[in-house]
């Protein structure tokens, strides 16, 4: 401790993250930053920071013995949350997560073979594993889509139209897993998915939301990436009715007592068809928004569980089942190719009563690459209003102000989400 404050280790400095930090100090917890890259954004805002790599997990152990750390945090990204998780092992502090659990969440295969012990559905496989072959490519009906197992943020992935797309598509998923593993399944080529989310405290399962999540496609062989996310979904009553109850058995059978888990949907012709799941905080900071709806702050609930509070304190029963009083989005902005040389409207934005937060991953100069990752995201912004008009307006009336311009004069936001023209299938 220092001057009775409580000491947070947080690994990672990302642009998500200034916001762990932020909230951290506002608590009264003593904040240091960790990650191997100089001038990190968030190392701006800790009172103490290494220049550390996070998977060095002896030389973390060292840094949390000299520094005498009350307690380990991270937030959006898996790699971080496997690092933290090891890093808790090795220290005896709390952590949310076991090695078992990140395992079973961060692997598709796995997680896929989980789901169908208890009855959650999935979207059956072609094969799974670190080799293909041409008599499963012969039974294959395309489009397909080929993943790692064990990849993030849309890495390795490619939809395939033929069998040499899916040799190629197969051999490329490898080079992205961590286990030298790939999985070939059915694409469903819409536009739309459902995603949801839970918060576990103390073993209590709530649903804190569900969201129709729609998608822009680029190319053929690109992964299709989030445009809106919309709180809630219009299917939420069709999935508590016939989903729920397996996937809150599912997150028991997991040994899950603390902690936010997001699932992500496919649907079609009235089916949900579950393919991944995170056992960590999302990147699109639906905290935010939950707070906003119901008053309670799911990022402060899971730092006080970080430096061994209690946090029975954190009663949110009575908002389960997606409750959610008022309209809601997050709008992620994706880029085109190119560098961006001028960004306007932010400040026209801040002033926006609909906007509760948002979190920018780029800045003037940076070059964009166009290429179905999760780095074209320039940022996303969490809305809520008072009325899905007003939420509808409140989009159209963000697109307008927020300008983003290539060297070249060209307008670099790739697409938009028309909330009035949206059709749930």
């Amino acid at each position: 401790m220092v001057d009775g404050k409580k000491k947070i280790l947080i690994l990672g400095g990302t642009r998500h993250m200034i916001d762990v930090v932020k909230t951290a100090k506002a608590m009264g917890f003593y904040t240091i930053v960790a990650d191997n890259v100089a001038g990190s954004p968030a190392k701006d805002h800790a009172a103490k920071f290494f220049d550390e790599s996070t998977a060095d997990i002896q030389k973390m152990a060292e840094i949390v013995r000299a520094e005498k750390v009350d307690g380990i945090f991270t937030a959006f990204e898996d790699i971080n949350t496997w690092n933290a998780e090891k890093l808790a092992r090795e220290t005896g502090l709390p952590f949310y997560a076991t090695e078992e659990q990140l395992e079973v969440s961060s692997n598709k295969n796995k997680f896929k073979e989980f789901c169908r012990r208890y009855d959650v559905p999935v979207i059956p496989e072609y094969t799974a594993g670190k080799t293909l072959d041409d008599e499963v490519i012969q039974n294959m009906k395309f489009p397909v889509i080929v993943k790692p197992v064990d990849s993030y943020a849309s890495k390795g992935i490619t939809v395939c139209h033929n069998s040499t797309e899916v040799k190629d598509g197969f051999e490329k998923a490898l080079g992205f897993s961590k286990s030298g593993k790939a999985i070939v399944e059915p694409f469903i080529d819409n536009a739309y998915g459902v995603q949801m989310f839970y918060a576990v405290r103390n073993g209590e399962i709530v649903l804190n939301g569900t969201t129709d999540r729609y998608v822009h496609k680029q190319s053929k062989e690109h992964p299709p990436l989030p445009i809106a996310m919309t709180f809630p979904s219009k299917h939420q009553q069709h999935y508590i009715d016939n989903v729920d109850p397996n996937v809150r058995n599912l997150i028991s059978g997991m040994g899950i007592e603390n902690g936010l888990v997001f699932i992500q949907s496919l649907y079609e012709d009235g089916s949900f068809y579950i393919y991944e799941m995170g056992f960590r905080f999302s990147g699109e900071q639906h905290y935010k928004i939950i707070e906003k709806q119901t008053g309670i702050n799911l990022l402060e609930m899971m730092l006080e569980f970080a430096v061994g509070e209690d946090i029975g304190k954190y009663d949110f029963g009575a908002f389960d089942y997606g409750y959610m009083p008022k309209p809601s989005c997050n709008l992620p902005i994706l880029l085109d190719n190119g560098t961006i040389a001028k960004i306007s409207g932010m400040d026209e934005i801040n002033l926006m009563e609909e906007v509760v937060s948002y979190c920018l991953n780029h800045e003037v100069g940076d070059v964009i690459a166009a290429n179905g990752s999760y780095a074209q995201m320039f940022g996303r912004f969490n809305l809520v209003a008072a009325s899905e008009e007003a939420l509808h307006k409140a989009v159209e009336k963000l697109y307008k102000l927020l300008k983003i311009e290539s060297r070249e004069g060209a307008d670099m936001v790739l697409a938009k989400h028309e909330p009035a023209k949206a059709k749930v299938q």
